[in-house]
């Protein structure tokens, strides 16, 4: 990202999955990003070698704490055994949006879908449900984008 990271304020995003709102986020995400890459080495006249490394996959990991139970539970209770988590059918896109006003940046996942993994624990202090989305690169090869 062309961005400085340290330039980033750290806001309650909210959070929406396709045309699903899943409110403000409880706590910071957790978002984890692998390439696959391949190294080509090429070797010139003078016996020195270059390595070239091309992108060959991306994906990504996006954990969010979300407030909003209800939405939570229901996304989550949709699935069952042999379902394939995924089908094209499954993918939508996954965006974090500052709030409004603010003049940050939306992170948008162009293909998301949601794992059947949920983080649930009824307490008074911390009524939290923990959600986990993967993302694969869009038509484009792009993983995500930043504006």
């Amino acid at each position: 990202m062309p961005e400085d990271l340290e330039k980033i304020k750290l806001h309650p995003y909210r959070v929406s999955f396709g045309e699903r709102d899943l409110g403000i986020l409880a706590e910071i995400p957790e978002i984890r990003i692998e390439h696959r890459r391949r190294d080509w080495r090429l070797y010139d006249r003078e016996g020195g070698d270059e390595a070239a490394s091309e992108i060959v996959d991306a994906a990504a990991e996006i954990t969010v704490s979300c407030c909003d139970i209800a939405t939570a539970l229901e996304l989550i209770s949709g699935f069952a055994v042999g379902d394939d988590v995924l089908d094209a059918a499954n993918f939508r896109e996954l965006a974090l949006a500052p709030p409004a006003g603010s003049g940050e940046k939306t992170l948008r996942f162009a293909r998301a879908v949601l794992l059947p993994d949920l983080e649930y624990s009824p307490r008074r202090d911390n009524h939290r449900a923990k959600m986990t989305f993967r993302a694969l690169p869009d038509a484009g090869g792009r993983l995500f984008t930043f504006a």
